[in-house]
């Protein structure tokens, strides 16, 4: 079983959005699992400001609704798949 078209590197979405805001970058990040030092150094921050950012509400729900893009377009691929 191919792993289709799902992505699991943050770099593979964030050069469809160049505009996004350090914030906004991190977010993906953090959707994907990464560790707040991680994302942070991704982003030109350090790590303690992704890990403040993780308590604001709002940064939590651009995180969920990422991930919820991000199972939106896994389960239309395996659906894609299994008509195959």
């Amino acid at each position: 079983m191919d792993d289709m078209n799902v992505h699991t590197n943050p770099q593979d979405f964030l050069p469809l959005a160049p505009r996004l805001s350090r914030r906004e970058r991190a977010a993906v990040y953090v959707a994907l699992g990464e560790a707040s030092t991680r994302a942070g150094r991704a982003v030109g921050v350090d790590g303690s400001t992704i890990r403040r950012w993780r308590q604001r509400p709002e940064f939590r729900a651009d995180v969920g609704r990422i991930r919820l893009r991000l199972l939106d377009g896994a389960g239309s691929s395996l659906a894609d798949g299994a008509g195959r």
